[in-house]
């Protein structure tokens, strides 16, 4: 819990506190009234709404009904905050069941071609996504990865595109990337590139660079721009992984777009 979340709530719990201890004086003050009326006594204690009360007896009254609504309202809380947990548990189960048949439907069919064309490079290439899938479906179930599992299924993703693409598209994942240490959702930088091939042409004459580079805080992914006149989308791809993140932490994916390069930085969690 944030310092500021933290201070709202107890200001919160002093509000209503403050509030339920003016509605009880004078619901009692009106019980005080009407008792008296119907039965012609003078109540022991009555203020005649002179609130004729010592300031410790303020102080009293006041702390008993701080505590209990504390008491209440952290009960409140906790159950909201589970169910919240409980809500995003299954939102994130719902993006990482999107990341399996991403991926293996943007190659299959390429698979599917090689066979017919170069049996020796269908063999090849299906090796290399036979790796790739099996680290999606060992991984799948987790929140995050460490960084460097991260990479070297990249490394292998990397392989895939030059079996399919040559050097039409290339990237670079500078070194210092390497040696960085945090974690990150599953499978984050292959979609990152997968969008960045998706909306850009790579020919032989215009081939597409990507490069990843990185600090402690953020991992960034940045493309030259060569748009494509127009793609049919899914919407996978960027918004499973500003959700995800949205889900997982307070850090925001950040987007930066000039004229000649795109870049989408995503948090390192520590």
């Amino acid at each position: 819990m944030t310092l500021n979340l933290r201070a709202r709530r107890i200001l919160t719990v002093i509000g209503l506190a403050f509030i339920g201890l003016l509605i009880y004086y004078l619901a009692w003050e009106v019980f005080e009234e009407l008792l008296s009326f119907l039965t012609g006594a003078e109540i022991h204690g009555e203020t005649s709404f002179g609130w004729g009360f010592s300031l410790w007896e303020l102080l009293t009254d006041f702390l008993a009904a701080f505590v209990v609504t504390a008491l209440f309202a952290t009960t409140y809380w906790y159950f909201v905050h589970r169910v919240e947990k409980e809500r995003d548990k299954y939102r994130l189960s719902a993006l990482r069941n999107q990341l399996t048949p991403h991926f293996v439907f943007n190659n299959f069919n390429l698979l599917a071609n090689l066979i017919e064309v170069d049996p020796k490079k269908a063999s090849k290439f299906l090796m290399i996504l036979t790796k790739g899938y099996r680290y999606t479906l060992t991984h799948i179930e987790h929140d995050l990865v460490d960084l460097q599992d991260e990479l070297g299924f990249t490394d292998n993703f990397i392989s895939l595109l030059e079996e399919r693409f040559g050097e039409c598209i290339q990237v670079n994942i500078a070194p210092q990337v390497s040696a960085l240490q945090g974690s990150v959702p599953p499978v984050v930088l292959q979609m990152l590139i997968e969008n960045a091939i998706k909306h850009n042409e790579h020919t032989q004459s215009h081939p597409l660079t990507i490069v990843v580079t990185g600090d402690d805080q953020y991992i960034n992914v940045c493309n030259c721009k060569q748009p494509v006149p127009s793609t049919d989308s899914t919407h996978i791809g960027q918004h499973n992984i500003e959700e995800r993140y949205r889900l997982l932490t307070r850090k925001k994916v950040i987007i930066r777009e000039t004229e000649k390069e795109y870049c989408v930085s995503i948090p390192l969690i520590h």
